[in-house]
């Protein structure tokens, strides 16, 4: 029987030989390297790894992903023509094993099973799990939230989309549970309907006894947001674990100041003190005036009161008599319609640089000629200026579909 320490050096040979054969396997290092880096251990009494390192062979951040790679190939959680792309990746530039990784579109199974809307979407029928995976990679190197690159990618309808996050809510809330939600959005699939009218024929779920609107609803009826930005703020609030509220205003769709009147409002329309409509006015009020305005001051002051105005410029030029209100008509006309004079102006005024007219541009020609949607455009255009790269570069990453 091998003494102790006999019996080490045994081991440490074997995890050399392995290791080794990854570091070949994968293109890293070639056999005589090997062989040399095997002899030169075995009398210095190193491992392996460490005279490679040291004699130049490979480089320790390539050594240490050679590691983590032969771990993940143990586990058969990446394939051997996997390890290959990510090792040539690895030896022509700096970027990381998580990068490399990604870029070949690998994600951790766990990041998948873990991810609850994501569940959701499959269990229920709406994706698979290949173009959930594949949604999930793009949404970590482009910041994108999953469910908005389903949508942009055609994948999902934005109904559907709509409807899984509104039933990740109710289980969060506590409302229904996981099982009852997957068949809800099963039949909301199937009846193209909203995820809540199945859940209630089933009597899985009740309506309040009184009437409530939600906060992103109310921000909605007021016009502060498209359902589409608050599907986006949703989806964002639901994966970081943050209230709607939080993060409105985090992405700058409203003030604290009308964050703060929006959740009085909401809890003044669950009492029955207010109407929803009431407070949809009040909050377009805050939105354009400021929280201080004296028609926000009660709620007894008459709703259908108009704030007052200070008298335009246009109004003013008009009244002076320099110009008639058809030359002001025709002049603004002529600043909306030519998206070029209406670049250059802002441009000239400073409220916008020549990188970013040009990216705008660009999407706005794309949405005109029909090859985008709005929204898409948005996402492009948002992504290309983040990223520092053109609107074309953007939707290739992206994957956006165009034509």
């Amino acid at each position: 029987m091998p003494e102790p320490q006999q019996q080490q050096q045994l081991e440490q040979t074997k995890a050399d030989l392995r290791l080794g054969q990854v570091l070949i396997d994968i293109g890293m290092v070639s056999n005589d390297d090997l062989g040399y880096a095997l002899h030169l251990a075995r009398e210095v009494g190193l491992p392996v790894g460490r005279v490679l390192v040291m004699s130049a062979f490979v480089s320790e951040e390539n050594l240490q992903a050679a590691v983590q790679l032969q771990s993940l190939l143990k586990d058969q959680l990446v394939d051997q023509n996997t390890a290959l792309q990510v090792a040539a990746m690895l030896l022509q530039s700096r970027m990381s094993l998580e990068e490399a990784l990604g870029k070949v579109g690998w994600i951790h199974p766990g990041e998948v099973s873990g991810n609850k809307l994501g569940e959701l979407l499959v269990e229920g029928g709406y994706v698979t799990p290949h173009q959930l995976q594949d949604a999930l990679v793009k949404s970590r190197s482009s910041g994108v939230p999953f469910g908005r690159l389903l949508v942009l990618n055609m994948v999902l309808p934005e109904a559907l989309l709509s409807s899984a996050l509104n039933a990740q809510i109710l289980i969060r809330d506590g409302k229904v549970t996981k099982e009852q939600a997957i068949q809800g959005l099963k039949a909301a699939k199937d009846r193209q309907v909203s995820v809540e009218l199945p859940l209630i024929e089933r009597g899985y779920y009740r309506l309040p006894a009184r009437h409530t609107i939600r906060l992103g609803e109310l921000l909605v009826l007021a016009g502060l947001m498209t359902e589409t930005d608050l599907m986006y703020a949703v989806e964002i609030g639901l994966l970081n674990n943050k209230p709607i509220g939080q993060v409105l205003v985090e992405l700058q769709y409203i003030s604290k100041d009308v964050l703060s009147a929006s959740l009085e409002f909401q809890t003044k329309v669950a009492s029955g003190e207010i109407t929803p409509l009431w407070a949809a006015h009040r909050l377009t009020e805050i939105y354009h005036y400021g929280a201080g305005s004296s028609s926000t001051s009660s709620i007894s002051d008459d709703t259908t009161r108009a704030p007052a105005t200070t008298v335009s410029l246009s109004k003013f030029l008009s009244l002076v008599g320099v110009v008639t209100e058809e030359d002001i008509k025709k002049a603004i006309e002529l600043s909306v319609e030519n998206p070029q004079v209406l670049g250059r102006m802002l441009l000239m005024a400073g409220c916008i640089d020549e990188s970013t007219l040009k990216s705008a541009l660009r999407c706005y020609s794309l949405v005109r000629e029909g090859i985008l949607g709005t929204e898409q455009a948005f996402i492009a255009f948002n992504y290309s200026q983040q990223s520092g790269i053109s609107v074309d570069d953007a939707l290739q990453e992206l994957g956006v579909v165009r034509g």
